[in-house]
């Protein structure tokens, strides 16, 4: 065992010492060997016991907190504690989860949208990358998940890919069972953690509309919080709860880990929001405010109008059609005026 291992080293030096010590003759080559069979002790009991022994003191802690939790599943099941680690200061070297060969990434900051089978969603997110471009003066990479197991047409690639798109086929995530059935496919979305490629990625729904610049945005400092997201809006008032349809984060393969795990841990959260419930859980005192103009709520604007009418339009960086799909629109109706923002958009 590691202790019997460092009580013989420390006695065999300790005998060695002594009789050095006590001999009554001097003898230069005795102690030549006693001198080097003490630098051999030393060496082999601070790199080879030392680290048997145990895990760094940080290591126990964490080890103790998980273990503490794991005994608290078992006495009460339906309880789950969200353990936060400190991110290793070096990760694995830059790397991505896309299964196919020709996704290539150019730059260091993304703009990423996630798509299946649904031709309208194709239609919403041509509009985001059209705008995301003309607007945006930093060199960003567009960047459409498509799942490995809902492919697009290559009819709906060859108009992405002129509005500057590439391409990045994904598995799927299995969802918790009790997630609303239309949205389970949505936890694909936690592939971008993986994506280490990128200094930063910035999300967006495939119904939100970029109107102006992202600059400020995408390089905005999250002041030690793990995600930028804005505050939600939901059933006629400001909830305390975050919309994650506009998501600003910096990737971790750790990160992802974590939240694979977390995933299936039993983790309870609102499952009819699926993706969005569970990060609330997740990242529920760990969000960084980034502003109502690059998450323009629809419902806002249908409910709470004196709060929207305080940012012109212009102001207003990308505007999230919560409440009416915009390929729905038809410029009437109470959502008309912004309708037609969309509606008129290249």
């Amino acid at each position: 065992s590691p202790s019997h291992l460092s009580n013989f080293v420390t006695n065999t030096v300790s005998t060695m010492v002594v009789k050095a010590r006590t001999r009554t003759q001097p003898n230069r080559r005795w102690q030549y060997k006693s001198a080097a069979a003490l630098v051999l002790a030393f060496t082999y009991y601070a790199f080879v016991i030392v680290p048997y022994i145990g895990p760094s003191i940080e290591d126990q802690e964490y080890l103790n907190k998980i273990n503490e939790e794991n005994q608290a599943k078992k006495e009460n099941p339906k309880s789950v504690t969200v353990s936060s680690r400190v991110q290793n200061s070096k990760e694995d070297s830059p790397s991505h989860l896309c299964l196919n060969e020709d996704f290539k990434p150019k730059h260091k900051l993304s703009v990423w949208t996630m798509l299946n089978d649904n031709p309208a969603y194709v239609g919403g997110a041509l509009k985001v990358g059209r705008g995301a471009v003309k607007y945006t003066k930093t060199p960003i990479d567009l960047v459409v998940m498509e799942l490995q197991s809902k492919p697009l047409t290559s009819d709906q690639w060859v108009d992405l890919h002129k509005v500057g798109f590439m391409k990045c086929i994904v598995e799927s995530i299995p969802a918790p069972e009790k997630t609303r059935h239309d949205l389970k496919e949505k936890f694909a979305v936690l592939h971008v953690w993986a994506m280490t490629v990128y200094d930063t990625v910035l999300f967006l729904d495939a119904d939100t509309l970029v109107t102006t610049s992202l600059d400020a945005l995408i390089s905005l400092d999250l002041n030690g919080k793990s995600i930028g997201v804005t505050k939600d809006f939901r059933e006629r008032k400001w909830v305390d709860s975050f919309n994650s349809g506009v998501l600003l984060l910096h990737p971790s393969i750790n990160e992802y880990k974590r939240l694979r795990k977390l995933l299936i841990s039993g983790i309870e959260f609102e499952y009819t929001m699926s993706d969005q419930g569970f990060l609330n859980v997740v990242y529920k005192d760990d969000w960084h405010e980034i502003g109502f103009v690059n998450n323009a709520n629809l419902a806002v604007y249908r409910f709470d109008r004196k709060f929207w009418d305080k940012y012109p339009i212009e102001q207003i960086n990308v505007i999230h059609y919560t409440m009416k799909k915009p390929w729905k629109c038809d410029g009437k109706g109470s959502y008309g005026p912004i309708c037609k923002v969309w509606l008129e958009a290249d």
